[in-house]
């Protein structure tokens, strides 16, 4: 049987050499913690220090011996000293002063990932950077350590456990040391003092404890325990040590008032049971984030609090943690032996599984939820519970929940879900400005409240809805963006404003930030809603249908309600867009149904007649618009934004049908703009324009398309000259600009001539592709929607005719003729 190979020796580092070389013998202290390699330097330089005196482990001596050394130190013989560091004992700080006075003081520490790298080069081995990363990491670049975990590598053992074995051997001679190791571990900072207390040591032992561990190797500079000895130490110690440990910890924490969350959740993650450790985990979750609080109350069940008894709390911050599993979980069990509980609970738990519901797209089941629960034990929830029915569609039932009587005290949470509640009613059967002062109110009361109250939807969220459903988008994203930090489902609503209004480019930023973060089945109708509308609006039937196809997912999910309109909206759109409207028309019924049981509350029911004008549009069927023109008619008498859709709706109705009046057109094109829908305003005068007989007319009409795609609202040109000004102040011919550069110019011309991009290209002496890039960039430019409204817009800027040519090429790519 061979013997494994001997470790390659340890290099001298260079300011050791550099110390023996230039003083014969030398005057040198070598101070490193433990696995340094101190002793590997000393006998690497026995042969080249000639007379000098070595001593080894100095921080073994006693007070005398080290008086020696110290005044070898200052004498005229050699010397080389190794010791740990000890900054506590007043003998090693003196030795390090002799030395720094008379001689040289190297420090040896521990290898960096480099030159880990580098002993691995030693060892004849080629270690990958994240091989080098993972084992500098596991060992803290402790030498020992790593020439243990490369010799594991060399001879194909576990390194893992080839490094645990030798820590396990350095702390089996020292169980001091293993428990002090042991409270670092648990969170517990290297304090003398409160080493003394917990280990019941004298004063100076603790002292040299805390020392001793510091220059163990096996702390970090943070004074973490290295990952190779995670566990290690407290192995060492045995659990009845460990806990006897921890128990007088905890007293001693708890009697100062420093426990903290971290180390009352090591001591209950160690096995410690202990009710007052359970009560200030408890006690700590109620004032932390909702992430840590979940892990507090699971820590305090671990230390022996009852989960019965925690089952709401846990519930309610798994909810506000994201974590709709476990939240649901919670309160169904709670729900299953609910006549066994406090009604307190069944409240609770029933509001928390109907806020899941809500947030997984099942607003019925919410409602299904609130209406089991009744006016007799909806106490404070009530006006939550009365706001859930009326958004499903269910006004009677809300009705019979407001009656029931609230008990407690008005806290703010109370206060703000009663006003929630009665401006959702105002919005769907009052005064519009009413619903949203009380809506606006409720977020006040909110303010600065820390509670983590499952809801199942936020009043800000409900506020900023009838905000985007009423045209105010500007105020809608004035209050999304009042928490400090936006929820996901704030900047969801708001990438919705920014679509909605026209800004595509923002749309799609958030879009694309926001599809990583969303997971609920609300908040996922709500995006793949968002990129539908993106991709329509786009004009690219591909991107369309892949978006489209990406949404069936939620979409046959989704149950209708009040709140979720707007998204089935433009899906209904892209349905119709892709040819298959069948798949959302069962939902577009039950949403019509929705909104006449509420009696077609207008700042709600407009937004969705608006889309069923603009499904009649791409399905270029007129009958079908006739109904939602009606709609949004009758809308038109309660509220201003239902008027425009209203007149925008009627001018839609006669270009479909043929009777394009431009003044019509273009007041309702204005008016979209006006009120944050310049998209839709766009798309109406460009399609009135292509349908108008009237060459003069449909230039002025692409005029105000362009005009919105580029502003969001119309600038006045000549070509908008009204019809009442006197015959010599309107110009002869409709002008409009022609911002193309001199090369675009050619390019349009062509083009408009009916060139393809390959004969466009040998008219140029450029590639197609060269021609395609100019034809888009010409589009972006000019704001067209379509080719042929691009066409009809450059016809109507006298490209492609013989005059336009001859002023902008020579009709072979040459310079253009000279005026």
């Amino acid at each position: 049987m061979t013997s494994a190979p001997s470790l390659p020796q340890r290099p001298v580092p260079r300011e050791v050499t550099r110390v023996v070389s230039a003083t014969a013998p030398p005057s040198l202290l070598l101070v490193g913690g433990a696995g340094t390699g101190k002793s590997a330097v000393l006998a690497s330089l026995r042969e080249r220090i000639g007379a000098a005196r070595v001593v080894d482990d100095a921080h073994r001596l006693t007070a005398g011996e080290l008086d020696e050394l110290i005044a070898g130190a200052a004498g005229a013989a050699g010397l080389v000293v190794a010791t740990e560091p000890r900054p506590h004992r007043p003998e090693i700080r003196a030795l390090a002063a002799a030395f720094a006075a008379h001689g040289s003081v190297v420090e040896l520490r521990n290898w960096t990932a480099r030159e880990t790298a580098g002993r691995a080069a030693s060892f004849g081995l080629q270690l990958a950077p994240p091989q080098v990363r993972s084992l500098h990491r596991l060992t803290g670049g402790v030498p020992a350590l790593v020439d243990t975990a490369l010799d594991a590598v060399r001879t194909e053992t576990d390194v893992r456990r080839a490094v645990a074995e030798r820590i396990r051997m350095q702390l089996a001679t020292d169980r001091d040391l293993a428990a002090v190791l042991a409270l670092v571990e648990l969170g517990v900072a290297l304090d003398p003092g409160e080493v003394a207390a917990v280990l019941d040591l004298p004063a100076d032992r603790a002292l040299d404890l805390v020392d001793t561990g510091r220059a163990s190797g096996l702390l970090d500079p943070d004074e973490n325990l290295v990952p190779g000895a995670a566990g290690i130490p407290a192995a060492a110690v045995g659990r009845h040590g460990l806990h006897a440990s921890a128990r007088r910890l905890l007293s001693t924490r708890l009697e100062a008032g420093t426990l903290t969350p971290r180390l009352a959740r090591s001591l209950a993650g160690i096995g410690l049971t202990d009710p007052h450790l359970a009560d200030h985990l408890v006690a700590l979750a109620a004032g932390a984030a909702p992430g840590e609080a979940a892990d507090l109350l699971d820590a305090a069940i671990t230390a022996g609090a009852d989960p019965a008894a925690l089952a709401v709390p846990r519930a309610e911050v798994a909810f506000a943690a994201g974590d709709l599993t476990t939240a649901a979980q919670l309160a169904d069990r709670l729900l299953e032996r609910c006549e066994g509980l406090d009604v307190d609970d069944v409240r609770a738990a029933t509001r928390i599984s109907a806020s899941v519901a809500a947030q997984r797209g099942m607003l019925d089941r919410s409602a299904d939820l609130f209406e089991w629960l009744g006016p007799d034990r909806a106490g404070g929830d009530a006006p939550i519970a009365a706001a859930v029915l009326l958004a499903a569609g269910r006004p009677d039932a809300a009705r019979h929940l407001r009656s029931a009587v609230a008990a407690g005290a008005p806290t703010s949470s109370v206060s703000a879900a009663r006003l929630v509640e009665e401006g959702l009613r105002e919005s769907v059967g009052g005064d519009g400005r009413v619903a949203m002062n009380r809506l606006t109110r409720a977020l006040t009361s909110l303010d600065g409240e820390t509670t983590s109250r499952a809801w199942p939807d936020g009043a800000d969220a409900i506020a900023a809805l009838l905000c985007l459903h009423s045209g105010e988008l500007d105020h809608a994203r004035a209050l999304l963006a009042r928490p400090a930090v936006p929820t996901v489902r704030n900047r969801l609503l708001a990438a919705w404003a920014d679509l909605l209004g026209g800004d595509l480019a923002a749309a799609t930023t958030a879009a694309e930030r926001l599809a990583p973060e969303v997971s609920a089945g609300r908040d996922l109708l709500f995006l793949h809603a968002l990129q539908v509308g993106l991709a329509r609006r786009s004009g690219d039937l591909g991107a369309l249908t892949m978006r489209w196809r990406a949404a069936q997912g939620v979409v046959a999910e989704y149950s209708v309600d009040l709140f979720g309109l707007l998204p089935l909206g433009e899906l209904w759109l892209a349905a119709v867009r892709v040819g298959e409207p069948d798949r959302v028309a069962h939902l577009v019924a039950d949403a019509r149904r929705l909104l006449a049981t509420l009696g077609e509350p207008p700042l709600w029911g407009a937004a969705l007649h608006w889309y069923g004008v603009q499904a009649a549009i791409a399905a270029n069927r007129p009958s079908d618009l006739v109904p939602h023109a009606r709609a949004l008619a009758l809308a038109a008498e309660s509220t201003a934004y239902a008027a425009v859709l209203a007149r925008a709706g009627q001018a839609w109705l006669g270009v479909l049908r043929g009777d394009v009046d431009t003044r019509r057109v273009r007041e309702a094109a204005e008016a979209l703009a006006a009120v944050g829908l310049p998209w839709d305003g766009a798309k109406l005068a460009g399609e009135a324009a292509l349908r108008a007989e009237d060459t003069a007319a449909a230039t002025g009409l692409l005029q105000i398309a362009r005009d919105i795609r580029q502003n969001g609202r119309v600038v006045r040109t000549p070509a908008d000259t009204p019809p009442s000004a006197p015959d010599d102040e309107r110009p002869s011919a409709p002008t409009v600009p022609g911002p193309l550069s001199e090369r675009e110019a050619q390019v349009a011309d062509l083009v408009v001539s009916g060139l393809t991009y390959r004969e466009v290209g040998n008219h140029l002496y450029i590639s197609a592709k060269t021609v395609e890039h100019h034809v888009a960039r010409i589009r972006r430019r000019l704001g067209a929607g379509s080719r042929s409204e691009l066409l009809s817009l450059l016809r109507a800027m006298g490209h492609g005719t013989d005059a336009h040519r001859h002023t902008h090429s020579d009709g072979n790519g040459g310079t253009p003729a000279c005026p």
